[in-house]
């Protein structure tokens, strides 16, 4: 099959996953008015309001609704380790990350330089979020949470959250230099 996306032809068999970013790209630009695809729009969104549902599930645990953080805060790591694959996916594998910094006015050295900070910020974040998450779920089996480790799960909690922000920041540093400078 051939395919033709943003002045490339593509041809051979292509996975499920790079048919689905292609469609999406040859569907329409984004809906935040740059050189973005409407998934990479999506995605940006939802990790500009990723800080805000993670304080909005902080409240539900303030409030007593337990479980609800719980499941809250599962999916957003599922949904962010998604998002950030399928980010980095698409930029890499298939719009070309040379190609977009090339399309940039930001040069090569600070683009990596920032890329690099990102990187570094994701996965941190990540790995403390996914342990806070770990050891929550086995305190609460030991019925050691709410109670015992509150306060630690707490400032794990903060730990995440100070992550988040960051991670949520450099994100959008990404998306500047590669799709609107």
């Amino acid at each position: 099959m051939l395919y033709f996306v943003k002045g490339v032809f593509y041809q051979g068999d292509l996975s499920m996953l790079e048919e689905f970013i292609l469609e999406l790209d040859m569907l329409s630009q984004g809906f935040l008015n740059t050189r973005a695809t409407i998934l990479i729009d999506g995605i940006i969104s939802f990790l500009v309001m990723l800080p805000i549902i993670i304080m909005i599930s902080i409240l539900f645990a303030k409030r007593g609704y337990i479980k609800i953080h719980q499941s809250l805060q599962v999916s957003l790591l599922l949904m962010t380790i998604s998002a950030l694959a399928l980010f980095a996916y698409s930029v890499h594998y298939v719009e070309g990350f040379e190609v977009l910094i090339q399309q940039s006015s930001i040069g090569v050295g600070e683009a990596f330089v920032l890329l690099t900070i990102h990187v570094t910020t994701v996965v941190i974040t990540l790995l403390i979020w996914s342990l806070t998450i770990f050891y929550a779920d086995s305190d609460v089996k030991r019925r050691a949470l709410p109670g015992l480790y509150s306060e630690i799960h707490r400032r794990a909690g903060r730990r995440v959250l100070l992550g988040i922000v960051l991670m949520s920041l450099t994100s959008v540093s990404i998306y500047w230099i590669l799709y609107m400078v």
